[in-house]
């Protein structure tokens, strides 16, 4: 996975950089095919906000925003958000890969009412 962090207004502090890699690094488990994640921290007067977009290989790109007081909090509302998203994607193919395979229920043929 490919992890691109950038800023806009502010410094990214050495903290703030591992906070993010490690709660990024945990999305790998719901999701193995992360190909990138693209970061952008942004400081204005007294709120951060965070936003991120994953791409995901053969099965397309997911969007999230979140806004808090501090970059701490406003990355771990981003993680929660996309760790969600991520769960409904993977629930919707799982259900959509069972329904092709439902057989047709076949019904016994009863050879004593042949003429």
């Amino acid at each position: 996975m490919q992890l691109i962090i950038s800023t806009r207004h502010t410094q990214l502090s050495d903290h703030v950089r591992e906070n993010v890699e490690e709660q990024f690094e945990r999305l790998e488990r719901f999701e193995p095919r992360i190909t990138r994640v693209e970061v952008t921290l942004l400081e204005e007067k007294n709120r951060c906000e965070a936003e991120a977009r994953l791409s995901i290989a053969r099965a397309g790109q997911l969007h999230a925003h979140a806004e808090a007081a501090d970059f701490r909090s406003a990355v771990d509302a981003l993680v929660s958000k996309l760790s969600s998203q991520l769960k409904r994607q993977r629930s919707r193919s799982r259900e959509h890969k069972a329904s092709d395979k439902e057989q047709p229920e076949v019904l016994p043929v009863d050879e004593s009412a042949s003429p």
